[in-house]
């Protein structure tokens, strides 16, 4: 009898010890990616652990995107890796990840000259598009620039529980002398849902000149407000400018405002749309309007 019941609790026992092992293993495998010369494999091992429900492996990401001091040229100390571990962090969601965060943020930033368009730039501003005189250009996968991975920190920040120090540091980023970093300081701000937030928001979008920067502060502003006033007409506006990402910008901000009534100047919009990347962003936020769903 002694020995059945042990038999049934090793049988009972075994498949979670078999579970543990190979968890254990996953994490052990995920780590030596982390590692890679590979920005890729890289990226595909910051997703594998973002996507694990539990909260382990938040670390390894945090350690991935600081980056190591002693080997500051090594590809895991690219920005594209610091870009997609803030994407990572920001969709895990723990408050832990907070001052890492604002402390890659400040080490980073530092070094992001002062760009407000139109003028020369280079693939170093983060910003090149024949297209586009204000707007953010990826020019391939993983080729992503030190300006657009802080702006991705901001936007994490702000998607993150809150702290003193990452509202400062967030409101600090509204003022920035790159448009870009303003421009995400404001999406972050609006991923806070903070509508205390409006006061700044609504200071920076009298003094902003650049008209990405500009529509991207409209954007928040219009996604806290909810509302059906001068802003929300200022976004429909922006529809039809010449800056393709500036439409795509005022496409995002009514799905952000979320009125249903929007969706016929979307429709009308999309009619004569010729950047296949608006289009898809328009035909996608025009689903959204249209469809049930709670606000």
């Amino acid at each position: 009898m002694i020995r059945k019941s042990i038999f049934f609790l090793y049988v009972l026992l075994w498949p979670a010890f078999i579970f543990a092992e190979t968890e254990e293993r996953f994490f052990e495998i995920q780590r030596t990616r982390l590692s890679s010369s590979d920005i890729f494999e890289i990226r595909d091992a910051i997703d594998k652990l973002a996507f694990v429900k539990s909260n382990r492996g938040i670390r390894d990401i945090i350690s991935v995107m600081e980056g190591s001091p002693n080997f500051p040229t090594s590809p895991g100390n690219a920005p594209a890796v610091k870009f997609y571990a803030a994407q990572a962090l920001a969709r895990k969601g723990e408050k832990l990840a907070v001052p890492s965060l604002i402390k890659t943020y400040q080490k980073e930033s530092a070094n992001i000259s002062e760009h407000n368009p139109p003028k020369a730039r280079t693939w170093k501003d983060g910003v090149a598009d024949r297209n586009s005189l204000s707007s953010p250009y990826f020019y391939e996968d993983g080729e992503i620039p030190i300006t657009l991975a802080c702006g991705e920190i901001l936007r994490a920040l702000g998607s993150l529980p809150l702290t003193s120090e990452s509202e400062s540091t967030i409101k600090q980023a509204l003022t920035s002398p790159n448009f870009y970093l303003r421009s995400a300081a404001a999406d972050a701000l609006y991923f806070s849902g903070k509508r205390e937030s409006l006061s700044n928001l609504n200071d920076a979008l009298g003094k902003e000149s650049v008209p990405y920067t500009k529509i991207s502060i409209l954007s928040a502003v219009v996604g806290l407000e909810r509302l059906p006033n001068q802003n929300y007409k200022a976004v429909l506006e922006s529809l039809a400018d010449k800056d393709p990402q500036v439409r795509a910008k005022a496409s995002d901000a009514l799905r952000r405002l979320d009125f249903r009534t929007s969706a016929p100047y979307l429709e009308k919009v999309i009619e004569s749309e010729n950047d296949p990347k608006v289009l898809k962003q328009m035909k996608s936020d025009y689903q959204f309007l249209v469809s049930f769903h709670t606000p």
